[in-house]
């Protein structure tokens, strides 16, 4: 009896330590996920949208490596291959010192470090095989500055809907990455230039067609004069073969005769 209850007393307390290690796992989840979505606020995406205007004007352009989103349709798989970078676009964005539109990158570049700050990062890290593989889906950009801050801000909203969601960024997107990026492209190419490729494809095949042509109707031409060669070389042996005769001998023959008429005419007179 006494053993029975040892027994009884052990499964209980593992049954409870399994339940307290349940739980203590559920408060983490949920610290975690309501840690995530407080990061991205209303006020982020007003200070960008506000850093893009101030820049509507401005004539340059800039370029910077992205992933087209066009390309890669997976949100979770997005986001993951394109978070690096848009650390590397953040950094390379610079106002005048302490001016308001510095202050507010000031203030997005933390936003942006704090979603992989904590124990836990809300974007899990791509690793080595996803981060070699994510690669191929890099696109070199060139944009208006005002482009290229609208894009960061969709970024961001993009990412705040999956962690609003409860998106943990767990998934492995290895195959997703291999199955569409076929390896490093540019994009933002205008469509008028896009239009023109195929003309340009265009314009180089017909030379192509014109000397195909030509030398067609070269073989043909040459294949023409050795058929007609052969053609008449029988034409004038076959007289030989048949009767031994000179083919010539007919015309001296007549010309012999038109000398011989004037001689008898000249006689009779």
């Amino acid at each position: 009896m006494p053993r029975l209850g040892a027994k009884v007393c052990l499964l209980r307390c593992t049954l409870l330590s399994s339940l307290l290690l349940l739980l203590v796992c559920s408060i983490h989840e949920t610290e975690q996920n309501s840690y995530c979505q407080q990061i991205i606020t209303e006020k982020h995406l007003a200070e960008l949208e506000e850093l893009a205007d101030t820049q509507m004007q401005h004539p340059g352009r800039v370029s910077f490596k992205f992933i087209d989103k066009m390309q890669l349709k997976d949100p979770v798989c997005y986001v993951k291959a394109a978070f690096p970078l848009l650390g590397n676009i953040l950094e390379r964005t610079e106002f005048k010192e302490n001016s308001s539109n510095a202050k507010k990158m000031q203030m997005v570049r933390r936003m942006y470090s704090r979603i992989d700050e904590n124990v836990d990062p809300c974007i899990r890290e791509e690793d080595d095989e996803e981060r070699r593989l994510s690669q191929m889906c890099f696109k070199e950009f060139t944009t208006s500055p005002y482009e290229m801050l609208v894009l960061v801000k969709q970024f961001f909203q993009d990412i705040d809907q999956l962690l609003q969601n409860q998106e943990t960024f767990e998934k492995d997107c290895s195959q997703v990455y291999q199955r569409t990026c076929l390896g490093p492209k540019k994009a933002g190419s205008s469509p008028e230039q896009r239009r023109k490729e195929p003309a340009v494809r265009e314009g180089r095949r017909e030379p192509l067609i014109y000397i195909t042509v030509a030398s067609v109707v070269a073989v043909l031409l040459a294949m023409g004069g050795l058929l007609f060669y052969k053609y008449k070389s029988r034409v004038l042996e076959r007289p030989l073969e048949d009767g031994g005769c000179d083919p010539e001998e007919p015309e001296r023959r007549a010309l012999q005769g038109a000398r011989g008429r004037p001689e008898l005419e000249t006689q009779d007179l």
